[in-house]
């Protein structure tokens, strides 16, 4: 069987890095996504180039309220609050008009239209497999949320990539019931 070429892109602005970073460190290089995303969709529609766009699923909320409304059931519980955006929606603005760095509807829209790209996911909230105190079943109220806030969006996540790359075992049949059919990790290696 002949090997295949993958380009996979996390797309998660600041919920990628919030836990170590703020906006304001990190301002220029998050406000240079909205630069980026639309230069890479022009070169690979013009490569005829195929992606994977691994995306946070706050990024598709239109507003705070709109995301709130999609919180899933069960909300992580690590150990370390820090780690939960949940406990920084006070640091967030109403709309991507207002809060460049939190939401990305119309970068998400630009995707969707772009041929050969696929929306994947990188799960709802950022979520970390590793950190403890979190469970399975969170895990999957996670992806069930994701799931919900990107149907409008195409299909149903087919992909996922762990955040931090933080893949736990027993997640995997948490993917296989939710239809998930490919997953990127740091394969073992030597």
């Amino acid at each position: 069987m002949p090997g295949l070429f993958v380009i996979s892109l996390d797309f998660e602005l600041h919920w990628g890095v919030r836990d170590h970073t703020s906006v304001e460190a990190y301002r220029d290089n998050l406000l240079g996504v909205r630069k980026v995303v639309p230069a890479l969709l022009e070169l690979f529609a013009r490569r005829d180039v195929a992606a994977t766009w691994a995306t946070v699923g706050f990024l598709f909320a239109e507003t705070k309220k709109h995301l709130e409304r999609h919180f899933p059931r069960l909300l992580p519980t690590y150990r370390n609050a820090r780690m939960s955006p949940y406990e920084a929606m006070h640091e967030v603005g109403e709309d991507e008009a207002h809060d460049p760095f939190h939401f990305a509807p119309s970068l998400l829209r630009q995707i969707a239209k772009t041929p050969r790209q696929e929306i994947g996911t990188h799960t709802f909230s950022h979520y970390y497999c590793l950190e403890p105190g979190q469970t399975p079943e969170q895990f999957e109220a996670d992806l069930e949320a994701a799931t919900k806030i990107s149907a409008d969006y195409g299909e149903a996540c087919q992909s996922i990539v762990f955040p931090r790359n933080q893949l736990d075992e027993p997640y995997l049949e948490v993917l296989r019931r939710r239809s998930v059919r490919a997953f990127r990790s740091n394969g073992k290696h030597w």
